[in-house]
C-alpha cells in the first residue's frame, strides 16, 4: 500500500475586517493584533442589546471583484470569490495554466449562516408581489453551496466542491475535509476556508435570543474568550481560504510552502439537548490520537489555537475537553489557554481559516507544531495540527 499522500499549506487568501489579501497582508494583520470589532454602521441596531460587531469595509470588497461580476454575484459570494482567488494568487497557481493543466482544483468551503441576504430578499418579493415577485435570479443564491458554486466557476475548479455548515468551526472543519480530499488523492489541489457576512435580522434576531454578547448579563459587551468575565461571542464577517495541495507537487513547480498539515481529524462529541457540557470527556481523546498519529509529542506544540469565541459554555467545554486529551496523552497541556482570533475578527465561517492560516505562518516563521482545535455547541470538533514542511 502506497504512503498516505502529504498535504501543505501553498497560499493564503483573506478578505476580513481587518485586512484583504494574501499572506502577508494576513501577517501583518496577526502582528499589529489590533481588533477590528467596532460598532455596527451597515445597519440600525436602535433597541438590539448588542450593537458591536466586525465588518468588512465595502470599498475594499468593491475593489476586490470586477463591475460585470459584482453585479451577477450577492455580496456574500464576492466575499467568497475575492478571498478564493488570492488565495490562488499567493500560492502562484492558475488552475487554466500550464502549471496547472490537467490539475483536479477541489474547493470547500463553510460557512455557519450562509446567503441569508438573498434568502431575505426571495422571501420578500413572494410577500409583496406573490409567485410573481419570486425571482429566479435570486433563488440560486438561497441554497447554501451558493457560494462554493460561484468560486467554483470563477477560479475554473474541476475538482469535488464541498460544502459544510456547522456554528463556530465552519472554516476548521472545511480545511480538514479539504486535507483529507488531498491526502487520499480525490484532488491534487485544494482550495478551502469559509465565509460568512452580516445579515440584519439574523443578528438582531441573535441578540433578541441572547446568543451574542453580552447575552443579558451586567458585564459590558465584548468579545473576551476565556476570560472569567466572558459573555457571548461578537460576531464579525469576511471569507478566508488556505490553498492545500500534495507535496511533491507544490515542489515541482516551485511553490512556496509556509507550513504542512501533519494531520487533520474531526469528530463528534455526545451533548446534553441544547447545552455545552463543562465536565465532559470526549471518550476518543481526539488531540491525543492526532499527534500519536503524528508521532509529534504535546510538549512539541508551541502554538495552541482555539475556538472560543465568549460563549461561556463552548469555552469552558473546549478547556476541559483539551485538559482530558492532554491528561490521556500524559501531558499537562499549555500554561495559559490557546490563543484566540475573535476578538480581532469577530465570529464568523471564515475564522476557523484564519486561526489555521496564523498557525501555518507562525510555523513558518518559528518552527515547532502547531494545534488548531475547534468545538460547537452541537458536538462537533475539529483539531488540525501542522509543522514546518521537511
Amino acid at each position: 500500500m502506497s504512503p498516505p499522500r502529504r498535504v501543505v499549506v501553498t497560499g493564503i487568501g483573506t478578505v476580513n475586517a481587518a485586512t484583504a489579501g494574501g499572506a502577508r497582508a494576513l501577517a501583518a494583520a496577526l502582528a499589529a493584533g489590533a481588533s477590528a470589532i467596532a460598532p455596527i454602521r451597515s445597519f440600525d441596531v436602535g433597541g438590539c442589546p448588542s450593537r458591536l460587531a466586525a465588518e468588512v469595509d465595502e470599498a475594499v470588497l468593491a475593489g476586490l471583484i470586477d463591475r460585470d461580476a459584482a453585479r451577477r454575484l450577492s455580496r456574500i459570494c464576492r466575499l467568497a470569490v475575492a478571498a478564493s482567488r488570492r488565495a490562488l494568487d499567493d500560492g502562484r497557481l492558475d488552475p487554466g495554466g500550464a502549471e496547472g493543466a490537467g490539475r483536479a482544483l477541489g474547493i470547500v468551503i463553510g460557512t455557519e449562516h450562509g446567503d441569508f441576504r438573498s434568502s431575505e430578499e426571495f422571501a420578500a418579493g413572494f410577500l409583496r408581489r406573490g409567485v410573481a415577485g419570486l425571482s429566479p435570479m435570486i433563488f440560486p443564491n438561497t441554497v447554501m453551496n451558493a457560494m462554493g458554486a460561484h468560486a467554483a466557476i470563477a477560479l475554473g475548479a474541476r475538482g469535488p466542491t464541498v460544502t459544510v455548515n456547522q456554528p463556530t468551526i465552519a472554516g476548521d472543519l472545511a480545511v480538514a475535509r479539504g486535507a483529507a480530499l488531498v491526502a487520499g488523492g480525490q484532488a491534487e489541489a485544494v482550495v478551502a476556508g469559509g465565509v460568512d457576512e452580516l445579515c440584519a435580522p439574523v443578528y438582531r434576531r441573535l441578540a433578541e435570543l441572547r446568543a451574542l454578547s453580552p447575552m443579558g448579563r451586567p458585564t459590558p459587551e465584548g468579545c473576551r474568550p476565556f476570560a472569567p468575565d466572558h459573555n457571548g461571542p461578537v460576531l464579525g464577517e469576511g471569507a478566508t481560504f488556505v490553498l492545500l495541495e500534495e507535496r511533491s507537487a507544490a515542489l515541482a513547480r516551485g511553490a512556496t510552502i509556509h507550513a504542512e498539515i501533519l494531520a487533520a481529524r474531526w469528530s463528534n462529541v455526545p451533548v446534553a439537548p441544547h447545552t455545552a457540557p463543562r465536565a465532559r470527556r470526549d471518550p476518543g481523546s481526539l488531540v491525543a490520537r492526532l499527534l500519536g498519529e503524528a508521532s509529534v509529542p504535546p510538549g512539541a506544540v508551541g502554538a495552541w489555537y482555539g475556538s472560543g469565541n465568549g460563549d461561556p459554555g463552548v469555552d469552558d467545554w473546549e478547556l476541559s475537553l483539551l485538559a482530558a486529551d492532554l491528561a490521556a496523552a500524559g501531558h499537562a497541556g499549555p500554561a495559559e489557554a490557546p490563543r484566540s482570533l475573535a476578538p480581532m475578527f469577530g465570529q464568523h465561517g471564515g475564522l476557523g481559516a484564519l486561526r489555521v492560516s496564523a498557525a501555518a505562518l507562525g510555523v513558518a516563521a518559528a518552527g515547532g507544531a502547531a494545534l488548531v482545535h475547534g468545538i460547537a455547541r452541537g458536538g462537533c470538533r475539529t483539531a488540525i495540527l501542522l509543522g514546518r514542511a521537511a
